[in-house]
């Protein structure tokens, strides 16, 4: 009798038994509060033309279980399947109670930079929150990263340079698959992209830790490189405010294994927004960025401010501008650079640092408290930042005391 093969795992197990031509998928193992461990399986065979057997739920550690479905199975497909069904059993429970292995690391082990699929926004394996309020375009911004990701094409305007390509999955629980298809559909046509865009879309109402499994299964089917989840509120189910709803998601979320983008809602009356519900939403993720946006009434575009708030791999990023270009209701939409600084209501929120460094090229030098006065910020502050950007190379201290901007060539970006 042969051994199986394995591949899969985190709670999704597909056993494959070559000479006996046998697949089993296992999922949705459970474990109750006696130390019961039960598991859904599929039974399949190789070697018939309609491949199906049997489909149920199995008691991982009763022998007495395992005997009457052997005993099922053999009346559908002759095999030896109390081997069969004894291998599946030991090989699942050792796995799930295994769980992840120990690994021994060293401080001589060669390292390597942070991967990621897109720079800056999203570090290989871990998730980032996008959030924002309603109508801010942050879906739309995240829909245009989804595609540059699932091409492997670079957006030059806006510097965006995927590492790659990689297929992309859209969760959807906010919309509907007309309108993320009429988006890709625009967008596409804004990026003059002479090849189709394929992204794998699926409507979703049970929230992520209910639905794991099936999406474990999708991951792993479709060899997913992205997950883009919209929104995080419907996403987790209950109380946002409780810690255990932010764990139980980000339980579910490691369990898929996957580099994820998860689009959010801001908290309401805070001065500065913060992501909706519990802090462990931002603790947990490894990278949190702020989208802030400026849109005429009947106007053709909108101006996004992305804000980088949060940073567990790399330093905090600059603020990126973004402006969507809308032509009509079906035509192409059309993404450009912009300074954050220049959008409206946007700007004033920029850091202090971020606007010294859009005045001062356009100003000329300027004293503290002409920098203060533009700025509509107290002079203390300015000072403060001014000195530290002087020490590190970003802004020139001229002799009367006025501070420069420095020529692109003489520009030390700092870590």
């Amino acid at each position: 009798m042969s051994v199986p093969k394995i591949a899969g795992g985190g709670g999704v197990y597909r056993f494959l038994w070559e000479e006996e031509q046998i697949r089993i998928t296992v999922s949705r193992i459970r474990t109750d509060r006696h130390g019961t461990t039960t598991a859904e399986i599929k039974v399949e065979s190789d070697a018939l033309a309609n491949p199906h057997l049997h489909m149920a739920r199995l008691n991982l550690t009763s022998s007495t279980a395992r005997k009457r479905l052997a005993d099922q199975l053999a009346d559908l497909y002759p095999v030896d399947w109390v081997r069969i069904l004894e291998q599946l059993c030991v090989l699942t429970l050792n796995r799930e109670r295994e769980g992840e292995p120990w690994l021994s690391l060293t401080s001589e082990d060669e390292v390597e930079p942070v991967r990621y699929l897109l720079p800056p926004f999203l570090p290989e394996g871990e998730p980032t929150i996008l959030y924002g309020p309603g109508g801010s375009g942050k879906s739309l911004f995240a829909l245009l990263i989804g595609m540059l990701v699932a091409t492997g094409k670079a957006h030059p305007k806006l510097k965006l340079n995927p590492n790659g390509a990689a297929r992309v999955l859209y969760l959807d629980w906010e919309t509907s698959a007309s309108e993320i298809r009429r988006r890709l559909h625009r967008l596409a046509k804004g990026l003059d992209l002479a090849e189709p865009v394929e992204l794998r879309y699926r409507r979703c109402v049970q929230p992520l830790a209910d639905d794991v499994e099936v999406l474990q299964e999708a991951v792993q089917e479709f060899e997913a490189g992205l997950l883009i989840i919209d929104s995080l509120a419907p996403a987790c189910g209950g109380d946002l405010s409780v810690p255990e709803t932010a764990m139980g998601f980000f339980r579910a979320l490691r369990r898929l294994n996957c580099t994820a983008l998860v689009v959010a809602h801001p908290a309401k009356n805070s001065e500065r927004k913060t992501i909706f519900g519990s802090v462990f939403y931002t603790n947990l993720a490894r990278s949190v960025w702020e989208v802030q946006t400026y849109q005429d009434v009947g106007g053709d575009s909108i101006g996004v401010g992305l804000f980088h708030r949060k940073a567990n791999l790399s330093r905090l990023q600059r603020p990126l501008g973004v402006e969507f270009l809308f032509d009509g209701d079906l035509g192409p939409i059309r993404a450009f650079p912009r300074d954050v600084v220049e959008i409206p209501e946007v700007g004033e929120n920029a850091p202090v640092r971020t606007r010294i460094l859009a005045l001062l090229p356009k100003s000329g030098p300027l004293k503290p408290k002409e920098v203060a006065d533009r700025l509509g910020a107290s002079e203390g502050t300015v000072r403060k930042e001014l000195a530290r950007m002087r020490d590190r190379g970003l802004v020139a201290q001229l002799h009367d005391g006025r501070y420069a901007a420095r020529a692109p060539e003489e520009e030390v970006v700092p870590f």
